[in-house]
Order: C-alpha cells, then structure tokens, then sequence
C-alpha cells in the first residue's frame, strides 16, 4: 500500500506530486499560507489523510508551523522539521519517519 506524506510549506506542489509518484507515494501539500491566522480546519483534514506530515522551516510562517504541530500532536501524527526547501528532500524525510515507525 501506498504511503501518504502530507507536505506543509514552500509553493510548487506539481513538484511534490511528481516526486511523491516516482519515490512511491502520495503526497497532500499545502503552501502553508493562510489569511486571518490560519485555517486550523482545513489543515486538520489534509494531517488526518495522511501517514505522516513534513513541515518546510523556510517556507512557513510560525503560525501555520504551530497550527499543524497543535494538530499533529492532536491525531498522533509522526510529524518531521525540514530545512530548506526542496521536494526530494521532504519526501524522503517523510517515507525514512515512516519506514522507522
């Protein structure tokens, strides 16, 4: 079975979505950017779809980033900081957190 990583941060989600499908996964992404301080809603039901959830540190403001640690703590979720901000990177963050649980 398919793994799904839910991806928070950065802005080019074709990219995630072609990496995720030649690495073997299905990836959720959001950009991360909200209006008024966040849709803790919207970023709960993309967190409960998924195995597990990688945050971009440079492409996500603070906000959302607690907004989604809050919710990962929530679900259970194995969630995972990564610096930078490139796709490959992310996606084989998630698919290492996992292979380790």
């Amino acid at each position: 079975m398919k793994k799904t990583v839910a991806i928070f941060g950065g802005s080019n989600e074709l990219t995630f979505i072609k990496m995720g499908k030649k690495m073997n996964c299905n990836i959720l992404f959001h950009s991360g950017k909200t209006r008024n301080g966040g849709n803790k809603k919207e970023f709960k039901s993309i967190i409960k779809k998924a195995d597990c959830v990688v945050v971009l540190l440079g492409a996500i403001g603070h906000v959302s980033m607690d907004m989604v640690k809050e919710v990962c703590k929530q679900t259970g979720k194995p969630i995972e900081f990564v610096n930078g901000f490139g796709a490959s990177g992310a996606i084989q963050k998630g698919i290492e957190l996992l292979d380790a649980a």
